[in-house]
């Protein structure tokens, strides 16, 4: 029989590197008749093919229709944000004519802007006093897939964090500078770990959780919060996708080595 449409879809675009994300059916066997493998040889081929997904690409389990356009409106985004690209017609082969010079001296000026920005934003931060820190506790939004039995079900979940606990999960990233979606991955792994003690205050018989997406709203609150305490900047760097990257400042430096670092339980 060979490979199916959709298994020769995924190696043309694996071969081109192209971003790959699977939405998977957790139970096939419920999908109406005329969606269903009909044949034994055909069931054996998908289940190869999700096993490699699962191996090889993020993949996500649905169950309902509306869960999966839930799941898609969360996940799409994040993946369009992590890996841009330059459009139908590539920005960086529009061929301005004789432009070459005017660009780079465009882009020159746009990042000395950006750093006159960045230094009078420092500037004109609110007093450290009136802001959340330490070990106050902020509110975060998620999604994530719950396992209730046989069952699997797209939940919006929220979790509490004390700030010196967000900070610290990225903190020793930015000692050189990061991009953001390494920096929302670093915190969605914290959560991933005490993610099933929040969902059993909704979902009593969880007994898994997996897929932690932390809501946009919610990445963009704590970056602007720990910039605002003057804990991080951006850097006037940019990734190869031209997105921004940020770094600790001194007193995130600083910050961090306090919060961090081991104390003794030896009284002197």
């Amino acid at each position: 029989m060979g490979l199916s449409e959709l298994h020769r879809e995924y190696i043309f675009a694996a071969t081109k590197r192209k971003p790959i994300v699977a939405f998977i059916h957790d139970n096939p066997a419920m999908l109406p008749s005329d969606q269903q493998e009909p044949t034994r040889d055909g069931q054996v081929r998908r289940d190869d093919f999700v096993r490699l997904l699962e191996e090889k690409v993020a993949c996500f389990r649905w169950t309902t229709e509306n869960g999966l356009a839930e799941l898609a409106n969360k996940v799409i985004p994040n993946l369009m944000r992590e890996h841009r690209a330059a459009g139908w017609v590539r920005a960086d082969q529009a061929g301005l004519s004789g432009g070459g010079a005017e660009v780079e001296a465009l882009k020159a000026r746009i990042e000395l802007l950006e750093k006159e920005r960045e230094e009078s934003m420092s500037q004109a931060r609110p007093p450290l006093k009136t802001l959340s820190r330490g070990g106050d506790l902020v509110a975060l939004d998620y999604s994530c897939n719950v396992y209730e039995g046989g069952d699997c079900k797209l939940a919006m979940v929220t979790t509490r964090i004390s700030w010196d606990q967000a900070f610290s999960c990225m903190a020793p990233l930015m000692l050189n500078p990061a991009s953001e979606p390494v920096m929302q991955k670093t915190l969605e792994d914290f959560i991933g770990r005490k993610a099933l003690g929040d969902v059993q205050q909704d979902f009593p018989r969880a007994h898994a959780v997996r897929n932690v997406v932390l809501a946009a709203h919610s990445f963009n609150q704590i970056k602007i919060h720990l910039r605002a305490l003057g804990l991080i900047t951006r850097s006037p760097e940019k990734d190869n996708r031209g997105l921004p990257l940020w770094q600790l400042t001194a007193h995130g430096d600083n910050t961090m080595s306090q919060v961090m670092a081991v104390k003794r339980s030896v009284k002197l």
